[in-house]
């Protein structure tokens, strides 16, 4: 039997949890925007599950904050979307799935392309009973992945031009160096890209969306040229979620994290000195302590790098990872805390105010970027949506379950 939205909110703050500040999210696209010139149009990206932070709750809020554009990676994600009634442009930024062409084209998802085969495909899978197939080449001007060859540009371009089935509706690249701190490829990208969209305009061709900037490159400005034909668009991901692109592009200072990790301590017991803790036991007491154990682990996105160098917070207080890191399950060390009890909340992830490990703290641990911390959260943790405060959503394994006024 299916639980309610009170029944499923009760099960997940019992346990390991998220929690998805709507409000931040819309907050930092407004602070995004405000540093954009006023003719640029937004994408959310919202690929790999909103970067961990749940697909369909913040596609909604980027949209209803002043996005005008989703970006997801995959079909399926996009198929997703229009499941759940959401009907602005969605494009699938990445190759596509040519065994779901003919459900993509039918749920008004916007391909892109970066071959011949591509365009091929996706022309045999066009019925035009929707109209053409809405289609954005990809440009390779230096990032070596998915994208035609810029001397093969031009001839793709008038290919896809010259069949009824197809409609080239945007242009864009992908910068390989946006967030690092010599910007000198970044520009070297750009000019590339602008020399692609002169040669198409010399042969009377312009796409009427062009896009080229991630968050990183949006936050530097990079967001295309203003004199050439074409609606700019920029394609934010992680600043929209509060987080940083790297160290040296840092988010905007009124952006904020949207994102906690929360669980609750199973068992609080003791350690005697020279007893071992988890798999291995890589970290032996030195003197009598108390633990926690919570429900938490690698399985859960809990990265093993963590152990015996994380921490959680327990009542404003940090207490560190004992041992191993498990799938399931991970030791702290509760003793500057008195009278812990099993039940006790431990913040895992968030801002940092509290004391609280952050995306990036985790990240330099780790020694990997905040962008992996938060896409790794599994699916099994639920995630609590909230606005105004109070939770308005849940999604867990179940699905998705909304509050109903």
């Amino acid at each position: 039997m299916a639980l309610a939205f009170a029944d499923r909110l009760a099960a997940a703050q019992a346990g390991t949890h998220a929690l998805i500040d709507l409000d931040a999210l819309a907050g930092n696209v407004q602070a995004v925007r405000a540093r954009l010139p006023e003719d640029v149009v937004l994408m959310g990206v919202v690929k790999a599950n909103a970067y961990g932070h749940g697909l369909i709750p913040c596609a909604r809020a980027l949209l209803a904050a002043g996005a005008r554009w989703l970006g997801v990676a995959r079909i399926e994600e996009g198929l997703a979307l229009r499941g759940a009634g959401i009907t602005a442009p969605v494009l699938v930024l990445g190759p596509p799935n040519y065994a779901l062409l003919q459900p993509a084209l039918d749920a008004d998802l916007t391909l892109a392309v970066g071959s011949a085969a591509d365009v091929a495909a996706i022309a045999r899978a066009a019925s035009g009973d929707f109209g053409p197939a809405r289609l954005h080449l990809k440009v390779d001007t230096g990032m070596r992945r998915f994208g035609v060859e810029m001397d093969e540009a031009l001839e793709l371009v008038q290919a896809i031009v010259a069949d009824p089935r197809l409609e080239l509706e945007g242009l864009f690249t992908h910068f390989a160096t946006a967030d690092e701190p010599d910007p000198g490829f970044l520009r070297e990208q750009a000019r590339r890209f602008r020399q692609v969209r002169h040669l198409l305009a010399r042969h009377g061709i312009a796409p009427r969306v062009v896009h080229q900037a991630n968050s990183a490159a949006a936050l530097r400005g990079v967001v295309g040229d203003a004199d050439l034909p074409g609606e700019r668009l920029v394609r934010a991901g992680i600043v929209l979620y509060g987080l940083p692109p790297s160290a040296a592009v840092p988010a905007p200072p009124d952006a904020r994290p949207a994102l906690q990790l929360e669980t609750r301590l199973a068992r609080v017991f003791t350690v005697a000195a020279g007893e071992g803790i988890s798999y291995g036991h890589t970290y032996v007491a030195g003197r009598e302590i108390r633990c926690g154990l919570a429900p938490i682990g690698y399985g859960d996105g809990l990265s093993r790098l963590l152990s015996n160098c994380g921490w959680f917070v327990v009542r404003s207080t940090r207490c560190p990872i004992r041992g191993r890191v498990c799938m399931d399950q991970t030791v702290i060390e509760v003793s500057r805390v008195s009278g812990v009890e099993a039940g006790e909340p431990a913040l895992v992830l968030g801002d940092g105010r509290s004391g609280e490990m952050t995306a990036v703290d985790i990240a330099e641990l780790c020694g990997t970027i905040p962008y992996e911390v938060v896409t790794a959260l599994a699916a099994r943790v639920p995630r609590i949506f909230l606005r105004g405060g109070q939770p308005v959503a849940v999604s867990d394994l179940a699905g998705l379950v909304e509050e109903r006024p």
